[in-house]
């Protein structure tokens, strides 16, 4: 009797706990509505390599590409290789940045090849020092980052100008203020960056059995309800008033695989001819009050110089002589700008237009025809 009410214990004890293993293998990060499991492995190997650190949450479900299954996080990505044997390994998000926006690294000098603080990498030919070296070595080194392709630099990092070197999967770069200063060094959250450039899709999914959890993995309450999608805003009053007779908007023509993507969030353009990117330049957007609408717009119209006038929120103004003039929405316009020079530093000027630096809108306005899709996205 006895041995049989331990086997019905043991039995109600497996039933009761089985769902709580169930949790414990899948995580729900709640900001990012994303989960992480081992489906493919990902889950173990974001446990195993500091993965609220190195990669932070996860940002994308997982997707097949190719022949590779992978997933998008914060600042990496990981891909499930059949060819090695199922094995995960990082993306070469680093690389693929650095090439989708057209960048190209000189290599370094003598003295830096010769300084005894850094390391000279045959492979790639770039070394890595201070202050970056120690932090490369303590979280991963190759593995984790692979090697440099780039040595320091100095690039806008979300409006703010920070020391960066680039490496085979992945960006380092030193936070000027940190709260701590031996934690300057951090990495770049370049895997949120590649996702948006290439159009991931990264709505939030459903947390299932999934246990929810903050960005360090931790548990947190129950996530809320999924927010419904937002959708594009009204445009605000015209920033400045369209050509004379203003003409209707056709419908968009048939411009071949040209797209511009605005982005807010980094205040930079992006040109792209299919699914490379020709051109880039930072800009300026509207100043609160005076919001860029975020949507899918078009080119409805071109103006290679006009005189731009309006009134809105007890303001106006007339600014003679704006070069290379492209509406996309009511009175919002690309076009160049020569009274001001913050472009890409975070700061937002206008008043809904976006503003561009001068010899940019000329070489955009001449490369995209009316017609051409315009996304603005935060």
């Amino acid at each position: 009797m006895m041995r049989h009410l331990a086997l019905i214990a043991g039995i109600v004890l497996a039933l009761w706990s089985a769902p709580l293993r169930a949790q414990s293998n899948a995580l729900y990060f709640v900001a990012t509505g994303q989960r992480l499991d081992d489906t493919y492995g990902f889950l173990s190997v974001w446990r195993s390599s500091e993965g609220p650190l190195t990669l932070g949450q996860p940002i994308s479900a997982p997707f097949r590409d190719g022949e590779l299954v992978v997933q998008y996080f914060e600042r990496g990505r990981l891909e499930l290789h059949p060819a090695y044997n199922n094995a995960v390994l990082r993306g070469r998000i680093g690389a693929e940045y650095a090439a989708a926006l057209g960048q190209s690294f000189p290599p370094p000098t003598r003295a830096a090849r010769e300084a005894p603080n850094r390391r000279f990498f045959a492979e790639t030919g770039y070394t890595l020092g201070p202050p970056f070296l120690a932090f490369w070595e303590a979280h991963g080194a190759i593995d984790v980052f692979g090697l440099p392709i780039s040595e320091p630099r100095w690039e806008y990092v979300g409006g703010t100008l920070r020391q960066v070197q680039y490496f085979e999967r992945a960006r380092l770069e030193v936070d000027p203020r940190p709260a701590d200063p031996a934690n300057a060094v951090r990495i770049s959250d370049l895997g949120r960056d590649l996702a948006r450039l290439r159009g991931i899709d990264l709505s939030p999914v459903a947390a299932g059995t999934a246990l929810p959890v903050d960005a360090n993995g931790q548990p947190q309450a129950a996530p809320p309800a999924p927010a419904p999608v937002p959708t594009a805003p009204s445009a605000p009053a015209p920033a400045a008033k369209p050509p004379a007779p203003k003409p209707a908007q056709p419908a968009a023509r048939n411009t071949g695989s040209k797209l511009i993507i605005v982005d807010l969030s980094d205040q930079w353009l992006y040109a792209l001819d299919g699914d490379r990117i020709v051109f880039d330049a930072p800009v300026s957007t509207g100043r609160d009050g005076f919001n860029t609408p975020v949507g899918t717009f078009s080119i409805y119209a071109k103006v290679r110089e006009q005189t731009m006038r309006g009134c809105a929120g007890n303001e106006c103004w007339v600014v003679p002589r704006v070069p290379h003039a492209m509406y996309i929405v009511g009175g919002v316009a690309l076009h160049g700008t020569y009274w001001h020079n913050q472009f890409g530093t975070g700061v937002r000027r206008s008043h809904g237009c976006i503003n561009l630096p001068l010899k940019a809108a000329a070489w955009l306005y001449d490369w995209a025809p009316v017609g051409t899709p315009v996304v603005v996205r935060r």
